[in-house]
């Protein structure tokens, strides 16, 4: 690539003000920027008496959470880590699971050192059935129409959610709530808000699969291909960005290896969907910035910017162009950032940034904050009786980063799974043993931590401390609608078909308006009153 003379009026130094993330755990899928799909939430009733949030101190983090606007970060992982449990948590009796993976299977339990370990220490055989996350929500419907049910499952997509989990999940309330959780000290290590979408009808009837920040909708840069192009500064603006954009395209190179839609909505400051103003439930649909960001992404396409085979590129693929230099530019999920290292890690210079949010016409974009969870698993309600030992072992399963169990959970056997370069676990070539699952029946809260990665992690704190200070929360958090959980998925993609042919060019910015009254009124509008309704219930 050619040098080129940086646009004069770009300030803000690329060195200093982006910063690479890395967070500790496997990647998972991302959810929705749209507002959610009708999941989690009370759905009528008294409110829950949520679980107490008693955070571990076992271990000092060397970044602390900033005014709760970030995860804690920790530049090494502890020497000697202490245990937070005795014996084994499990009866004796085999453990059913279910659930999603965004992962290529591993090997099968008498394959698989790690599994096996897995279950010496829970005291019981975990038999986990995995299926890929794009297949879940079939392989969940199947299974509960053949009422096949495991111990613990991944709560898929279905309707009538709060009636769904009342008669098939076991009510946790008498162990979970307020400070009774104080038994189960990983799980107590979860924020309170992650259980807002573990309550139905006044009781808790799921635990969190936590996330935090790792699922912040992220603008990643590849600063080596800019620094060698001689681009050494921040653009200002998005017409600046689109400047360097044609800058930065020529040959088998493209700026954008998507169609950067997320990225222009949080530039206009209107990432969401919904928002309350006032108490009153809005949506932003007929908002004019909605067209702005359009058309701001149209023009990128028209200038022959975007890879041209972006619109129907999967994920995997747009990974590899960046990874490639085929493009400079990647939307992704915070989380990924690690993960893209590790795939192109060989790859010479290799230095992947995090863009802060630029305003439309200069000034600071607003950051979308989505729910913070991956999702919630449920403990049948047939395995009542078996309820508390199975949240000993989820309990362990969430054991907080930092001690003994979180060790072994997110990396295995030492000298096998990973080995220790002075106190962090480096994953070895047999580290895909420890992908079976657990996870997705319970998981720690994340923190901001890369083996052996301490700029990484600065980094990736100041990252969450910048993007963070003018962000727009995810409003559904805890509410259920109906007509979101039967409707909003459909209509969500046929909003998304009209986007993609508004910035394809194939139909005007002017049809946006079209589709959001075609969207409201297949049930977009039921949809906002239902939202109204759970959250004037909420407030109480």
């Amino acid at each position: 690539m050619s040098a080129h003379t940086p646009h004069p009026s770009r300030r803000a130094v690329l060195t200093t003000s982006l910063g690479i993330a890395a967070l500790a755990g496997i990647a998972a899928c991302s959810s929705s920027p749209n507002g959610g799909n009708g999941q989690g939430g009370s759905g009528g009733g008294a409110a829950a008496a949520l679980p107490d949030y008693i955070p571990y101190e076992g271990v000092e983090a060397d970044l602390p959470v900033q005014d709760g606007r970030t995860s804690s970060g920790f530049f090494a992982y502890p020497a000697s880590p202490a245990a937070i449990s005795t014996g084994t948590p499990s009866d004796g009796e085999p453990i059913t699971a279910m659930g999603p993976t965004s992962f290529a299977l591993p090997p099968a339990m008498d394959q698989n050192a790690f599994w096996q370990e897995m279950n010496e220490r829970l005291g019981s055989e975990l038999q986990i059935t995995l299926t890929p996350a794009g297949e879940y929500d079939a392989k969940f419907a199947t299974t509960v129409a053949g009422r096949a049910l495991p111990d613990f499952f991944h709560v898929g997509s279905t309707q009538s959610l709060p009636q769904f989990m009342a008669s098939e999940a076991a009510d946790l309330t008498e162990f979970l709530s307020g400070d009774a959780i104080a038994a189960y000290p990983g799980l107590a290590n979860i924020p309170t808000a992650s259980w807002e979408e573990c309550a139905f009808e006044g009781r808790i009837r799921a635990i969190p699969i936590q996330r935090g920040l790792v699922n912040l909708p992220t603008l990643f840069a590849r600063q080596d291909l800019l620094e060698a192009a001689g681009i050494t500064e921040l653009p200002q603006s998005f017409g600046e960005l689109s400047d360097l954009s044609e800058e930065l395209t020529g040959g088998n190179t493209w700026a954008w290896g998507n169609l950067p839609l997320v990225y222009a909505r949080a530039s206009v400051d209107i990432p969401s969907y919904w928002t309350v103003v006032d108490g009153t439930f809005t949506s932003t649909l007929e908002d004019e910035r909605h067209e702005q960001a359009l058309d701001a992404v149209r023009a990128l396409q028209a200038a022959g910017v975007v890879n041209p085979d972006a619109p129907s590129a999967p994920g995997s693929a747009r990974k590899d162009w960046f990874g490639a230099g085929r493009s400079i530019f990647h939307e992704d999920s915070f989380i990924a950032w690690f993960s893209l290292y590790v795939q192109h890690g060989s790859v010479p210079g290799l230095n992947i940034q995090a863009m802060p949010v630029i305003g439309f016409d200069g000034g600071t974009g607003t950051q979308f904050v989505p729910k913070p969870n991956y999702g919630i698993t449920a403990i049948s309600a047939g395995s009542a009786d078996r309820a508390e030992t199975l949240l000993k072992v989820a309990d362990y399963l969430a054991a907080p980063f930092g001690t003994e169990e979180h060790l072994f959970c997110k990396f295995g056997i030492e000298g096998v799974n990973y080995e220790l370069e002075g106190t962090d676990p480096v994953p070895t070539d047999a580290a895909s043993e420890v992908n079976i699952g657990s996870l997705y029946i319970s998981d720690a809260a994340r923190v901001v931590y890369a083996p052996n990665r301490e700029a990484v992690v600065q980094a990736a704190w100041d990252h969450q401390n910048l993007v963070t200070e003018k962000s727009l929360q995810d409003p559904t958090l805890g509410l259920y609608s109906e007509t979101a959980s039967r409707k909003l998925a459909s209509l969500q993609g046929t909003l998304e078909d009209a986007e993609l042919d508004i910035m394809l060019g194939r139909r005007p910015v002017s049809d946006w308006s079209v589709a959001v009254e075609e969207f409201n009124s297949g049930g977009g509008a039921d949809i906002l009153a239902e939202y109204q309704a759970a959250f004037d219930e909420k407030q109480g």
